[in-house]
């Protein structure tokens, strides 16, 4: 299946066994070949990163690098990109993954880690043997969490929804916790 033709500006795609890049031995510096610089300030790495082997990094920044390297392509397809991330880079990058798709580009998360996918994608696929199995706009759709975990703040919602106490889908913890303290009060 290609992904490209997938519908949405940041597309999360939930898939057993897509292929992710492989760079192997590679120098960071063969793995990055435009703007170099600015590509690595926008990824949160310095140019002390250059001449390390990929295969000598993090999981974290293995995925900071193979973004770097893609930032300036019209598609960038990502696989797998939370493993190692904690709260403060999903942040960051879901910010830097907004502002990226307004240049008119496309981002295409596999991953099934839906922690990524709150507060950031447009649409979501899960697809199975080449097929698009189910696709929505809504993180909490209940029919998505018969194929992958929820974010917990989703999970809590619908939970308190199916015991009869309607919350708002609230995406943010402080949000989340007022409100349970006006139903309380």
């Amino acid at each position: 299946m290609e992904l490209n033709n997938l519908n949405g500006n940041i597309v999360g795609v939930i898939i057993d066994d897509y292929p992710s890049d492989d760079f192997k031995d590679s120098l960071v510096r063969d793995i990055i070949v435009k703007k170099v610089p600015e590509s690595l300030k926008m990824v949160k790495l310095d140019e002390s990163f250059l001449d390390k082997k990929f295969s000598d990094l993090s999981i974290r920044n293995k995925e900071k690098v193979i973004l770097a390297s893609k930032l300036h392509d019209k598609e960038i397809v990502l696989v797998n990109f939370s493993q190692g991330l904690i709260k403060s880079d999903f942040n960051y990058f879901k910010t830097l993954f907004k502002k990226i798709a307004s240049y008119n580009r496309k981002i295409i998360l596999v991953d099934k880690n839906t922690d990524l996918f709150l507060n950031c994608v447009d649409r979501i696929y899960v697809i199975n043997n080449d097929e698009i199995k189910y696709e929505t706009v809504d993180i909490f759709d209940k029919i998505l969490k018969l194929y992958v975990d929820l974010p917990k703040i989703v999970e809590f919602s619908l939970k308190c929804e199916s015991d009869g106490i309607r919350l708002d889908h609230y995406t943010e913890l402080d949000e989340l916790l007022k409100a349970i303290y006006r139903i309380k009060s």
